[in-house]
C-alpha cells in the first residue's frame, strides 16, 4: 500500500514556484540549506528546482520505457 509520496517539480522559475508554495499556499516547509526548500504535504513532500538544460522531459522519459 502506498501512504504517501514525494515530488520534485523542474521549474523555469523556481524562485517564483518557491514563493508561491510559501506565501500563497503557506505550505510547511524547511530549508535543507543553498536554496533548497522542502515543502511538507503530509502525507507527501514537495521539492522545487531550477531546470537545468540536460533534465529530460516526462515524453523523453517515457518514449525511453
Amino acid at each position: 500500500m502506498i501512504v504517501g509520496t514525494r515530488a520534485i517539480i523542474c521549474s523555469q522559475n523556481a524562485e517564483a514556484d518557491k514563493e508561491f508554495f510559501k506565501n500563497v499556499l503557506k505550505a510547511t516547509n524547511v530549508d535543507v540549506g543553498q536554496g533548497w526548500l522542502i515543502f511538507g504535504l503530509p502525507p507527501s513532500e514537495l521539492a522545487v528546482h531550477r531546470k537545468r538544460k540536460e533534465t529530460p522531459t516526462a515524453a523523453k522519459y517515457y518514449k525511453a520505457i
